[in-house]
């Protein structure tokens, strides 16, 4: 598997059309996510809380920078890391917002379909960049874990989350987040070590 999505993800920064509209796609995720979604929430909200609040927009802003580095061969098994985290949960968990909005309001609107699309996106890119991961000590696994799990506490211990949409409650967008974040932190902290020298088709042995 992780061979698999080493070379889809080799693939598409070799290819300058996949790299670039994937690049796109990326930076207009931030901008919307930024202005529209959460704009007036930034806006009123302390300085210090900013970097927990656009939880979506800035997982599109970590894919967008470390497919740069993976396309510049950067060898940044925590930047990786953090990145694959933040789009995997904040992908699966505006699927899971989504899919109870719908499920309460009965509404599926063009928006929101389209916000449900991307974010199936925003998981996958956050999947292709799990072998990059590999080496990685344990200390800086749990450093990854331990700020998203500090974002929990800022987002519901402290009222920052995301907005809502007044069908969905408080209390399941933070099950759903205590869920993914526990989940993926377990995944982390299992992940084989090793490199990612290990994965390449030159390092197989062979037949």
């Amino acid at each position: 598997m992780e061979r698999l999505l080493q070379r889809v993800l080799d693939t598409i920064v070799r290819v300058p059309l996949l790299l670039w509209g994937c690049v796109a796609a990326n930076l207009v995720g931030v901008w919307f996510g930024l202005i529209i979604w959460y704009g007036p929430m930034l806006l009123r909200s302390p300085a210090w809380s900013l970097p927990f609040i656009p939880d979506c927009p800035l997982a599109a802003l970590l894919g967008t920078v470390a497919l740069l580095g993976v396309w510049k061969h950067q060898r940044w098994p925590f930047f990786y890391a953090l990145t694959a985290f933040a789009c995997l949960k904040y992908g699966a968990w505006t699927l899971g917002f989504w899919l109870y909005y719908w499920s309460d309001a009965g509404i599926i609107s063009p928006l929101s379909l389209l916000m449900f699309i991307t974010h199936i996106g925003l998981s996958i890119e956050g999947l292709l960049f799990v072998p990059h991961i590999r080496p990685l000590s344990l200390p800086r696994r749990m450093v990854v874990v331990g700020w998203f799990a500090l974002s929990i506490y800022v987002d519901y211990g402290l009222g920052y989350y995301p907005p809502l949409g007044g069908y969905v409650p408080v209390g399941f967008a933070f099950w759903l987040a205590v869920v993914l974040t526990t989940l993926l932190g377990l995944g982390l902290l299992l992940l084989p070590y090793g490199t990612r020298a290990q994965l390449e088709p030159s390092a197989r042995p062979s037949d």
